[in-house]
């Protein structure tokens, strides 16, 4: 399989990226079902692609979300300061495991109305399994790419050739 149409995908796709920059690192097959995962982030490294713990999401996986080149080319700076009232709760109704074990589904809708304007969305990626049905990790990792579905769609499809889809 075929780098260099991955990383013309990826050049398409992910504003500020530039295959001519990078180092490609080998793939770890000790790695097993994330082998990919692990070599797209070593590809990538945190100028492209974040990976969140899922109890850090607000506030440090948003610091890490600003530090995507992508974002930081805009001059926009990501934040869910919106989400919360002056006390620091929710402004929304939403339970507490929601709150703790969907904190995509919390941060997301508004990190993406913030990129929307300027031409950016964040994708999660996940594991393409064998029966077809995609894996999303509790601990994310998100890419800030384009929102021209044709580019994405692109990338995607050879992103599925490695085990990898972006939802």
């Amino acid at each position: 399989m075929s780098n260099e149409a991955l990383f013309a995908a990826l050049e398409q796709a992910v504003p500020g990226f530039s295959a001519k920059e990078i180092t490609v690192p080998a793939v770890d097959e000790r790695q097993g079902e994330y082998k990919h995962v692990y070599w797209l982030d070593a590809l990538l490294g945190e100028d492209f692609i974040c990976y969140v713990e899922w109890k850090e999401f607000d506030p440090w996986g948003v610091d890490a979300l600003n530090a995507l080149i992508p974002v930081k080319q805009t001059g926009i700076t990501l934040s869910t300061d919106s989400l919360y009232d002056e006390q620091g709760s929710p402004v929304q109704d939403i339970s507490y495991e929601e709150f703790m074990y969907d904190a995509g589904g919390f941060f997301l809708p508004v990190l993406q109305q913030q990129l929307q304007p300027v031409g950016l969305k964040l994708l999660e990626l996940g594991i393409l399994q064998y029966d077809g049905k995609i894996y999303l990790h509790e601990n994310p990792r998100f890419i800030c790419t384009t929102t021209d579905n044709a580019k994405i769609e692109q990338l995607n499809l050879l992103l599925q050739q490695r085990g990898l889809v972006l939802c």
